[in-house]
C-alpha cells in the first residue's frame, strides 16, 4: 500500500505521466576540456561523437561543481550532503578509516524505498568493509571495485609483500547478502573493466525494460583514471597515446549503454545523466585529461578541479539542444532525483543539495542556488558565489606539489572574466564577503543542529573543532553564531511584544538581518 501511494505521489512530477527510469553515468577524473562538446575531443585526437550527441539531445551544464577528490564527490552524490558532514574528507587509501557510514541514506536507498529497482556497476570508493559496500547501501545488484583503480599498481610495485598488504580484488554483491570477493584487480585485467561494466549495464537494462518498476542504474566507469590502459580493441587507435585511446573507448562504452536503451525501446522513458566526479589528475603528465580553459587539477579547489562536464537527457521533458551556465553542484542530484521519483527527502539530517528540476525541465532559467562551498580534508578552502570565487586558503598549483598554505587575506577572483584565477580583486571586491558568509553561517548552524560523522565513524558527533574555517578562530565562529542567534531572538521578541522600543518595523534597519 505504501509503495502504491508513493507511486501516486510521483504522478505529475516534473510534468511526467510516469516516473522515468534513471541511468547515471559517472566518469572518473575526466576534465572539463576532454569532451568535444566542451572544447576537447578531436583537437586532442580523441573525438567523442556519442557523448557529444548525448549532450546535444538534452541540457548541457557549463557550471557544474563537484568536490575536490573522488570519494568526497561520490559521497556528495550519494547523500546530497557536503562530504564534510559524512567524514568522507579525502580519497582515503585502503587501510585508513573511510567510507560512508551505514547511517547515511543514499540516493539508491531513497529510490529503492520509492519503488525503484537499483543496480551499480563499477567504482564505489566509499568503503571496502561489510556494511559500507554498495549492496549494503541500497543497490540490489553490484559488481565492481570498492577502492580506486590505482590499486592495480600495488601488486606489481617493487617490494610488494602480499603477507603485509592486501591484494585488491573485484567484488560482487546482492542486497541483503554478504558481498563476495572475486579475482584480483590487476594491471592484466584493468583494460577489460569498462567493457564488463558496459556489458553488465546493458544486460540489466534488457532484464528490466519491461518490468513493473522503474529502475535506477548507476554506471560508475573506471576510465579515464590512471593507469590509463585501454581495451586491446582501442590500444593505439588514436595515435596520441594511451589517454586518447582510453577516451575513444570511453565514448564507445557510453554509446553501448545508450544503444541498449534504444534496443529495449525505453530511451524516451529514461532520464540519462552524465557527469565526472572531479577534474583531471596530473599522473602521467602531459598525457592526462584537460581542465579546458581553467586552472587546477584533481585535489585542489580551483576551477579545473571542481568544474566538470554534466548533461542530462529525457526526451520530451528536458529541452533538447540547450545549455546553462547557472551554478549547480553534484549535491543537487540527490534532491532533484528525489523530486523526479516523487520521493521525500529525509528530515533528520542536513541536506545541502537543492532541487534543480525546474532548471532541468525548462520551467525556470535560474538555478536554485547561488553558492557552493569547497572543502579539502576538513578545511573550508573557498566559496563560490555567482561569478565570484573567494579563496580562504592558498594552493601551490605546480603539478609536482599540492601544498596548501595560509593566506594573509582572502583572494577574490571573477571566474567568468578570469577563468585561470590569476587576478586578485580583493581591493575592489571586499564587499563579496557578505554574500559569501551567508552559506558558511547556514552550514555552521546546520552542523550545530545535526553534528557530523568522523572518518570511518558511524555515529554523529559535535562538529566543534573538527572543521577549519580559515581566518576565523573557533571562538570567533562561536561568538558570531551566538550573536546571530540573539539577533533572531530579539527580532522575534519585538514581533510579539510591540510596545518595546524599536519594535515598529519602520524603526528597524534593513541591515539588522544577518
Amino acid at each position: 500500500m505504501g509503495a502504491f501511494l508513493v507511486a501516486l505521489a510521483a504522478v505529475g512530477s516534473a510534468g511526467a505521466a510516469e516516473r522515468p527510469n534513471i541511468v547515471l553515468f559517472l566518469s572518473d577524473n575526466l576534465g572539463f576540456g576532454d569532451l568535444g562538446s566542451y572544447g576537447g575531443g578531436a583537437i586532442r585526437m580523441a573525438p567523442t561523437p556519442r557523448l557529444d550527441r548525448l549532450a546535444k539531445q538534452g541540457m548541457r551544464f557549463t557550471n557544474f561543481n563537484v568536490e575536490a577528490e573522488c570519494s568526497p564527490s561520490r559521497s556528495a552524490l550519494m547523500t546530497g550532503r557536503y562530504a564534510i558532514r559524512s567524514g568522507t574528507l579525502r580519497a582515503a587509501p585502503p587501510g585508513l578509516p573511510n567510507g560512508l557510514a551505514p547511517w547515511e541514506y543514499t540516493i539508491a536507498e531513497l529510490l529503492s524505498d520509492a519503488g525503484y529497482d537499483t543496480a551499480m556497476y563499477g567504482k564505489w570508493h566509499l568503503g571496502g568493509e561489510p556494511g559500507r559496500l554498495p549492496n549494503d547501501q541500497g543497490f540490489d545488484d553490484w559488481w565492481g571495485f570498492p577502492f580506486s583503480t590505482d590499486v592495480v599498481l600495488h601488486a606489481s610495485s617493487p617490494g610488494f609483500d602480499p603477507s603485509l598488504a592486501e591484494t585488491h580484488r573485484l567484488w560482487e554483491g546482492r542486497r541483503g547478502e554478504r558481498a563476495r570477493a572475486l579475482e584480483p584487480y590487476t594491471e592484466a585485467n584493468r583494460p577489460q573493466i569498462d567493457a564488463i561494466i558496459a556489458e553488465k549495464s546493458v544486460r540489466f537494462i534488457e532484464s528490466h525494460a519491461n518490468g513493473d518498476a522503474p529502475f535506477f542504474l548507476f554506471v560508475a566507469w573506471s576510465h579515464p583514471h590512471h593507469p590509463v590502459l585501454p581495451h586491446p580493441d582501442f590500444a593505439g587507435r588514436s595515435g596520441n597515446g594511451s589517454f586518447a585511446d582510453v577516451m575513444l573507448e570511453h565514448d564507445h562504452r557510453v554509446g553501448q549503454v545508450l544503444d541498449g536503451l534504444e534496443a529495449a525501446g525505453i530511451a524516451d522513458d529514461t532520464l540519462v545523466i552524465y557527469a565526472s566526479d572531479n577534474g583531471p589528475d596530473m599522473n602521467a603528465y602531459p598525457y592526462v585529461g584537460s581542465p579546458g580553459p581553467y586552472t587546477g587539477y584533481l585535489g585542489n579547489v580551483h576551477e579545473g578541479s571542481i568544474r566538470t562536464p554534466m548533461f542530462v537527457r529525457w526526451p520530451g521533458h528536458v529541452p533538447a539542444a540547450t545549455e546553462t551556465n547557472e551554478i549547480v553542484s553534484i549535491h543537487d542530484l540527490y534532491p532533484t532525483l528525489a523530486s523526479v521519483a516523487g520521493a521525500d527527502l529525509p528530515d533528520d539530517r542536513g541536506i545541502d543539495g537543492l532541487d534543480q528540476s525546474a532548471l532541468w525541465f525548462g520551467s525556470s532559467d535560474k538555478s536554485a542556488r547561488e553558492h557552493v562551498l569547497f572543502f579539502w580534508n576538513g578545511t573550508l578552502m573557498a566559496v563560490k558565489w555567482r561569478q565570484f570565487k573567494i579563496h580562504l586558503k592558498g594552493v601551490d598549483l605546480d603539478r609536482t606539489d599540492r601544498r596548501v598554505f595560509d593566506l594573509f587575506a582572502p583572494r577574490v577572483y571573477n571566474v567568468a572574466a578570469d577563468q585561470r584565477e590569476q587576478t586578485d580583486l580583493l581591493a575592489t571586491h571586499m564587499w563579496t564577503f557578505r554574500p559569501a558568509l551567508e552559506p558558511i553561517i547556514r552550514l555552521l548552524f546546520s552542523l550545530e543542529d545535526y553534528g557530523l560523522i568522523e572518518p570511518g565513524g558511524s555515529e554523529r558527533v559535535s562538529w566543534r573543532g573538527k572543521i577549519e574555517v580559515p581566518l576565523l578562530s573557533q571562538s570567533q565562529i562561536e561568538a558570531s553564531l551566538s550573536a546571530i542567534k540573539w539577533m533572531f531572538i530579539e527580532r522575534k521578541v519585538r514581533e510579539y511584544v510591540p510596545f518595546l522600543p524599536g519594535s515598529d518595523p519602520a524603526d528597524q534597519s534593513a541591515d539588522a538581518a544577518p
